[in-house]
């Protein structure tokens, strides 16, 4: 019998609002953690555990990374990226619906939470976010586009 390809799910949050008419973004800048440490990333993400939906582990990640509380009827799916080289499949939702305060929960795995305009992202921000970013602009939901390294990496 032929084996099935099988692969890890992660969850991204594109954390939003809207100050003098403009569109912020939350961001986090990643460390320690041996992948693009350095980097800006989504406001939180992580993985689906076992007995989750999509939705729900992005809740539990938000509470857990950014003591933000998401009710899973405010989360808008805005992008699925597959890198099958990777074996992931990452789902992006968006939200600006959310109670408390963005803090760092876990500051062993981010150096720096900061609100950006949308389109000044730093420098330093995961190619893959600003492709996606931009994928959400346009009203691309799936782009499984060139996923060369080069790419996905900077």
């Amino acid at each position: 019998m032929k084996e099935r390809y099988q692969s890890k799910v992660a969850v991204f949050l594109i954390l939003t609002r809207e100050i003098e008419g403009q569109t912020q973004i939350l961001l986090q800048e990643r460390c320690n953690t041996g992948y693009m440490d350095g980097k800006y990333d989504t406001a939180c993400s992580g993985h689906l555990e076992k007995g989750e939906s999509l939705s729900m582990a992005l809740c539990r990640e938000a509470k857990e990374e950014i003591n933000l509380d998401i009710q899973e009827k405010n989360l808008e799916l805005v992008s699925i990226i597959h890198p099958y080289q990777e074996d992931y499949i990452n789902v992006f939702f968006t939200t600006n619906k959310y109670t408390g305060t963005p803090k760092i929960m876990e500051p062993n795995k981010c150096d720096d939470l900061k609100w950006f305009n949308i389109n000044e992202l730093p420098e330093n921000t995961i190619i893959r976010i600003r492709n996606v970013i931009k994928n959400m602009k346009k009203g691309i939901i799936y782009d499984d586009g060139d996923f060369s390294h080069q790419k996905i990496f900077d």
